[in-house]
């Protein structure tokens, strides 16, 4: 019998239901003890103050954006309001520990639904490979830091890209289209891979599903605007929160481990992305040539599989399109390239590849560490290494880059299984004498 079968047949059911249990509570029990027991006030308050203002007027907040510094898409907010009407009663002056795990709340919450909704995903390769993805999704340390220590709402957007593609793995088109709307609702970052959708339901369905999965995801950032717009009586909001967040920090990097990193061209020198990178040529346009690199790269490969027949995979080119526009692309910050370690797990499972198991690990530390390197910096202006933090960043951007070498042979070799480094390499050997 098959070993996977065997792994299956002793997990039963009720044996799986209550391991994870047993994971999604450990999970959240560890989580709360990390987060209520690390003091971090950068972007936690920030928060709060949005939080704190949002009982003044929920759908007016935008009219009072620049007062708060408000700078995020609406589906945050509908979660931060219960807060500030909790702060309401209480306010702000409630102790350190209470502020902590009010504002970390959310974040904690949707980094153990992503447990959750990895083992509804993968259990139908089997209960044990269920339970194997929730495990290390919940033993995650860059996931952990990022909802924990940190209080950043990554998590949220994992939560629900993996929950857009999934669906339309469900051949639940129309469902996915809504399921990404809202993901493009709660982060910016989630437009990235609107690319891979769109080429998906186009590869797998006729024109009629594809713009009426179009047609539900306008309908849905519509509903969820309309009250927004009517609120700060702009009826035009939507652009500005798009168009104003996206060009707040025209920067060339803001601390991320990418190439502009390696040359230390950082936000905290307000290092501009227009600066010459390449002779004449500015970091802008290189960064915009290279994202409209990668999407031709993303259309020749869904023209090769529509050609050759082969099935594609939307975790491994989610994963690609994102390390791609992170390590290129300006106006990057530290966390962004976080996002890329659910789609490689899920590369993993769906298709058994062990070259995407072990970026998951690589990318694992890597992210950790930019986050870690980040915040305890901003925490802790004389921590030791801070005369040397461009040093620092540019030495992990150049290792970085070498990890985004070794995710383009992996993802060469997932492809184009017929092809290796080896066989790359003997061409360039001399022949054997006779």
């Amino acid at each position: 019998m098959d070993e996977s079968l065997k792994l299956n047949e002793i997990i039963n059911h009720k044996n799986a239901l209550r391991a994870l249990g047993l994971i999604l509570f450990s999970s959240l029990l560890l989580r709360l003890i990390v987060g209520v027991g690390y003091v971090n006030t950068m972007d936690v308050y920030w928060y709060r103050s949005w939080a704190v203002d949002l009982p003044n007027g929920l759908f007016g907040v935008y009219a009072r954006a620049e007062e708060i510094t408000l700078d995020y898409p609406p589906i945050y907010l509908y979660f931060l309001y219960p807060l500030g009407l909790i702060y309401k009663h209480t306010g702000t002056e409630i102790g350190t520990f209470f502020n902590m795990l009010i504002m970390k709340f959310w974040p904690i919450v949707f980094d153990v639904l992503c447990s959750l909704l990895l083992y509804i995903i993968c259990k139908r390769y089997g209960r044990h490979i269920g339970l194997f993805a929730a495990s290390a999704w919940a033993l995650n340390p860059s996931t952990l830091f990022n909802s924990s220590m940190w209080g950043q709402t990554d998590e949220m957007m994992a939560f629900l890209l993996l929950l857009a593609f999934w669906l339309l793995e469900e051949d639940r088109p129309v469902a996915s289209c809504v399921a990404f709307a809202v993901a493009g609702l709660t982060k910016y970052q989630s437009l990235v891979f609107t690319p891979v959708l769109l080429l998906e339901i186009l590869s797998r369905y006729d024109i009629k599903r594809f713009f009426k999965g179009i047609g539900a995801a306008a309908a849905t950032v519509f509903s969820v605007f309309l009250p927004f717009m009517a609120g700060a009586r702009n009826p035009l909001l939507f652009f500005d929160v798009y168009f104003g967040g996206s060009g707040k920090y025209p920067y060339c990097t803001l601390n991320a481990f990418n190439v502009y990193g390696i040359f230390k061209l950082n936000y905290s020198d307000r290092i501009s992305e227009n600066i010459n990178f390449i002779g004449p040529i500015s970091a802008h346009s290189f960064g915009v040539f290279m994202v409209v690199m990668v999407l031709v790269l993303l259309l020749l490969l869904y023209a090769y599989h529509a050609k050759t027949g082969k099935p594609g995979s939307p975790w491994v080119a989610c994963f690609i399109i994102m390390q791609w526009v992170f390590m290129f692309a300006t106006r990057m910050h530290e966390r962004y390239q976080i996002i890329v370690l659910p789609f490689l797990l899920m590369a993993y499972i769906a298709h058994r590849y062990k070259g995407f198991l072990r970026l998951y690990i690589a990318l694992t530390i890597m992210t950790l560490l930019n986050q870690a390197y980040l915040l305890f910096y901003m925490n802790n202006r004389n921590i030791f290494y801070a005369d040397y933090y461009l040093e620092g960043l540019s030495a992990f951007s150049f290792a970085n880059l070498l990890l985004f070498a070794w995710s383009v042979v992996e993802c060469i070799k997932f492809y184009f299984p017929q092809f290796s480094v080896e066989s790359v390499m003997n061409i360039f050997k001399k022949p054997k004498e006779a």
